[in-house]
């Protein structure tokens, strides 16, 4: 029986990696996907960083398949992902008594949106819940057979998670009481016991010492090793974090969170996702009730910790308590089977049969999604760049920067490893000494280029003193620009999605470009924080919407289907990788929406002929000089 298990485990693997890989995101992002890119291979971490197994194992990864840093870290994901599945298909089994329904959970899992959004791109969530997997499948291993060798593999294992996440501590309440049902207290305060315990916690501990070495390398190193221990665990823990986001949801959000979390799960797994759970805990709770310990409190305490994480990009936090989810669907999935099978005597034959109709599910699920989740031919991070970039190289001009640190994250990769001659700096780290750094450049015969916030803090701090002009070299069209000239009859979506902080709308621009795309039939796009406009340029639009809750919608262009669909919770999400929303055509990924304002015009097959984004990281960035 255990080779079938391992062969469906591989089979599972297999088939996700494929999913994944397909659907790879081929270069770098913005965001702290940027940052780990940029960052992998260094010889120094700093405590702020964190992850050091990550790293370790991402500069091995790029040593062994050399290429650029992006695609290895990416491709990484995508490995981690494919193991994590096929070690829930393992559990699932194990929990269900069926290799079918392990395998329906696993796929259900796979194809989850958020997960799947995090196995195409370099973060550390992937590697995270293969540790989750990992150490979840050891204790039941454990639990079936309890030997010191596989109590130990299950320590060290739980130990060495801890060097990629910390919220690996999540798990320790549920892992501690299974421990302590399983065989006594008394079998676990063994001296035997405690010094493996002890011995994995320290080595687990010591994959930091390449964070805190860094201390000593920066220009005011630690007044010794206790001063450095301290900085350390404040830097690692993320100490200012904690304290102004855990248990910081405010209390009139509490409801709206609730509403998030709910749509969250309704995007992992559809409208089946907690009931077919909760069936499974429930028939667990019968016959394996330790089993239905384990993954109850394993759920609770992640989910609530993502619930009351006052973050904005709390959606990935849920990755953990999605996996208890997803585990749960197979017993409850056989549960269900066999209370049918009661009812009609065929309880042998209808359990297959169950677990077939889950696997079904969790295939049409991921046909579904493949195409908003395809990010296979996303270069928007190197084209936004690569225009800001234009024209500059370390011989002839310095870059001075003041952009969302998103962005900013992908230009240190952009600068670093795409295009090594640009010179660049931050304008708030030099602000002070900005009139000589541009006097000195100037008398090398090297031009100054600023973006448009860098732009605006050298004129507020120096005024008329230091004079700027725009660098015509550079486009940054508005989105009226955008509209202008499209051909009558071209199909087009225009959405508007409520802003981050840090952008603004331009209401006139916006107004204009609804105008332009509508032959002034319509003035202004509706309120609400997702609004849309879809329809043939010329005429009176199809599609119209105004809404504060995320939405589906498919409409007919010119004998074209359009899907269009909201994927983010807004009042919650600031940060979403995969973006916020999707418009897809003739099963084409045509447009990834983003926060502000998205536009594509499209031919019949879904290609886009224009698009563009404004208010947003993905919108074009102006860019000026200074002169004498």
């Amino acid at each position: 029986m255990w080779w079938r298990r391992a062969l469906a485990a591989c089979a599972v693997a297999g088939l996700a990696f494929a999913l994944y890989h397909a659907t790879l995101l081929p270069g770098f992002d913005f965001g702290d996907t940027g940052s780990f890119q940029t960052m992998v291979g260094s010889p120094i971490i700093t405590t702020r960083d964190g992850y050091p197994l990550y790293f370790a194992l991402g500069a091995a990864f790029l040593r062994v398949t050399g290429g650029d840093p992006a695609h290895s870290l990416n491709l990484l994901s995508a490995i981690g992902g494919a193991a994590a599945c096929g070690l829930l298909a393992l559990s699932a089994g194990e929990l269900s008594g069926s290799i079918l329904a392990g395998i329906g959970s696993a796929l259900l899992f796979a194809g989850s949106y958020t997960f799947w959004s995090q196995s195409i791109i370099a973060e550390v969530y992937t590697l995270h819940i293969l540790f989750v997997a990992l150490t979840l499948w050891l204790l039941l291993r454990w639990e079936e057979r309890p030997t010191v060798a596989r109590l130990g593999a299950f320590f060290g294992i739980y130990a060495l998670g801890f060097g990629n996440h910390l919220s690996m501590i999540l798990l320790a309440p549920a892992y501690t009481l299974f421990l302590l049902v399983s065989r006594g207290w008394r079998s676990l305060l063994s001296p035997s016991v405690l010094v493996l315990a002890l011995g994995a916690a320290t080595a687990g501990a010591m994959q930091y010492a390449w964070n805190v070495r860094t201390l000593w390398f920066s220009p005011i190193p630690p007044h010794g090793l206790l001063d450095g221990l301290r900085t350390a665990w404040f830097d690692i823990t993320k100490s200012d974090w904690r304290a102004s986001m855990m248990m910081q949801v405010p209390s009139g959000m509490t409801r709206d969170h609730l509403s998030m979390y709910l749509f969250d799960v309704r995007q992992q797994f559809g409208w089946i996702g907690l009931p077919l759970a909760a069936l499974g805990l429930a028939g667990l709770a019968v016959t394996r009730w330790r089993w239905a310990m384990l993954i109850g409190i394993s759920y609770v305490v992640n989910a609530a910790f993502a619930y009351s994480y006052n973050v904005g990009d709390a959606h990935v936090f849920y990755l953990p308590s999605h996996v208890m989810l997803a585990l749960l669907g197979a017993p409850g999935i056989v549960f269900m089977a066999k209370a049918a099978g009661r009812l009609s005597r065929r309880s042998q034959s209808i359990v297959p049969i169950a677990a077939l109709v889950l696997i079904a599910y969790a295939a049409i699920r991921i046909y579904q999604d493949y195409p908003a989740l395809d990010r296979s031919h996303d270069l928007r991070p190197t084209e936004i760049l690569r225009a800001l970039t234009a024209d500059l190289d370390d011989r002839h001009a310095i870059l001075l920067t003041d952009l969302n640190w998103q962005v900013e994250n992908g230009l240190s990769y952009f600068a670093k490893i795409e295009r090594p001659e640009v010179a660049h700096a931050g304008m708030p780290d030099l602000l002070n000494h900005a009139p000589a750094l541009i006097r000195d450049n100037f008398e090398i015969g090297r031009q100054v280029a600023m973006t448009a916030r860098a732009r605006a803090e050298l004129t507020s701090a120096y005024g008329s003193l230091i004079p700027t002009i725009a660098d015509t070299r550079v486009v940054a069209p508005g989105m009226s620009d955008m509209t202008h000239g499209l051909a009558p009859g071209t199909r087009y979506v225009l959405t508007v999605l409520k802003p981050s902080r840090d952008f603004h709308l331009d209401i006139e621009d916006l107004s204009r470009a609804v105008g332009i795309l509508s032959d002034g039939q319509l003035g202004a796009i509706p309120d609400g924080d997702y609004a849309l406009m879809a329809g043939v340029a010329g005429q009176r639009p199809a599609l119209v919407i105004g809404s504060n809750e995320p939405f589906r919608r498919r409409v007919g262009l010119d004998g074209v289907a359009v899907e269009i669909r909201m994927d983010s919770w807004l009042a919650a999400d600031t940060i979403r990788r995969m973006g916020f929303g999707h418009v897809i055509v003739a099963r084409r990924h045509t447009l990834i929406v983003e926060r502000g304002v998205s536009f594509v015009a499209f031919d019949g097959e879904g290609r886009p002929i224009r698009s563009g984004y404004a208010a947003s990281i993905f919108a074009p960035q102006p860019r000026y000089l200074c002169y004498r």
